[in-house]
């Protein structure tokens, strides 16, 4: 008996403990950091050293372009061979409050001797309201709704903006996932 015991013990250890581990690494943005007075989220991406910078940024070129590249919801790519950049504006869907949100982003990801930096900046929500017989889109910053500060003031939109907080962090989450993939 002890024997099973042991031997499960360490099929735990071994199979299961990693995966969580592994889960945990790719919830990166587990916060909203605000930098004089600005939402940006940051990460760094360490990258293979094998590869050289220009191997990396055509890495980084092919994905954007896979990704973006005839999307209805891209607003502006931009590639810069000269500081081995890419800069993408776009927009998304997030669940939020039952309901779709849309949110504007800007995200710049940039080659490094042992990396690439992603940088998330310009957030900013879409909410719909109603006035009248007409439909009126009304925008607020990521400042105004998912900081720690906006959603602990006394506000009628505390579980929107708690559950578009949620919505953006799984959103760059996802989007630092897919990048980070493109190195390995």
């Amino acid at each position: 008996m002890k024997k099973y015991i042991s031997a499960f013990c360490l099929l735990f250890c071994f199979a299961i403990l990693p995966m969580s581990a592994q889960n945990a690494a790719s919830s990166v943005f587990t916060s909203v950091p605000v930098t004089n007075g600005k939402v940006v989220f940051q990460q760094f991406i360490h990258v293979d050293q094998e590869l050289s910078d220009d191997q990396k940024y055509a890495l980084l070129q092919k994905w954007a372009k896979g990704k973006f590249s005839g999307s209805p919801l891209l607003l502006g790519i931009r590639l810069d061979d000269k500081l081995q950049s890419v800069t993408v504006s776009a927009k998304v869907e997030l669940p939020a409050g039952g309901e779709k949100i849309g949110m504007n982003y800007r995200f710049d990801a940039a080659v490094s001797n042992s990396g690439c930096m992603l940088t998330v900046r310009d957030v900013s929500y879409q909410l719909n309201t109603s006035k009248g017989a007409s439909f009126f889109p009304k925008t607020y910053s990521a400042e105004e709704m998912i900081t720690d500060q906006a959603i602990n003031s006394d506000s009628e939109m505390k579980a929107l903006k708690t559950d578009l907080r949620k919505s953006t962090l799984n959103f760059l989450n996802e989007l630092y996932a897919g990048l980070s993939g493109v190195f390995q």
